[in-house]
């Protein structure tokens, strides 16, 4: 198995993970339409919302890594 689909396999399998997936798209979204429309309020705004969603895929992560490993030493 590639490494593409151990990682996509991994993150979807995620429950949490998803909703961060959703926040960093919607945070990339924001800063991109934030700085093409030169809106620096909007801009810096959005970027209030990543660290959310790198806490959460962090959080997600470390969940399934939990659950594998508990899985194998079974």
């Amino acid at each position: 198995m590639s490494l593409g689909d151990k990682v996509k396999r991994r993150v979807l399998g995620c429950r949490i993970c998803i909703p961060a997936l959703f926040t960093a798209g919607i945070a990339s979204t924001a800063i991109v339409y934030g700085l093409l429309t030169d809106d620096m309020v909007t801009a810096l705004g959005a970027l209030l919302l990543v660290p959310s969603a790198i806490l959460l895929f962090a959080i997600g992560l470390r969940r399934e890594n939990t659950v594998l490993s508990d899985q194998r030493t079974r």
